[in-house]
C-alpha cells in the first residue's frame, strides 16, 4: 500500500459510515471498530504464498508441467493443470 493509505482509508470509511449508516450519531460511531491491515512484508506476500504452494505440491507430478510439454502443446497444456485458460 501507499504510505498513509491505511490511515486515510480508516478515516474515510468511518466518515462514510457516520454519514450514511449512523445518520450523524457520533455516540454509535465509538462502537464501530475498523482496522486496515498493512503488514510490513506485504510486498513479498505473493511470492511467499507461491513458495508455500510449490513446497506443498513438490511431489505431485500432475501439478507441474515441464518445458518440453509447454513447447509441444503451448498454452493448451495449462488445461492439464485444471485452469480455465483461453
Amino acid at each position: 500500500m501507499y504510505p498513509g493509505l491505511p490511515s486515510r482509508l480508516e478515516r474515510e470509511i468511518k466518515q462514510l459510515y457516520l454519514e450514511r449508516v449512523l445518520n450523524g450519531d457520533t455516540e454509535k460511531l465509538l462502537k464501530f471498530k475498523i482496522r486496515i491491515e498493512d503488514p510490513p512484508r506485504r510486498k513479498h506476500m505473493v511470492f511467499m504464498g507461491g513458495a508455500v504452494l510449490a513446497n506443498i505440491m513438490k511431489d505431485k507430478d500432475s501439478f507441474w508441467l515441464n518445458r518440453q510439454e509447454y513447447e509441444e502443446k503451448g498454452v493448451a497444456v495449462l488445461h492439464k493443470l485444471g485452469g480455465n485458460i483461453r
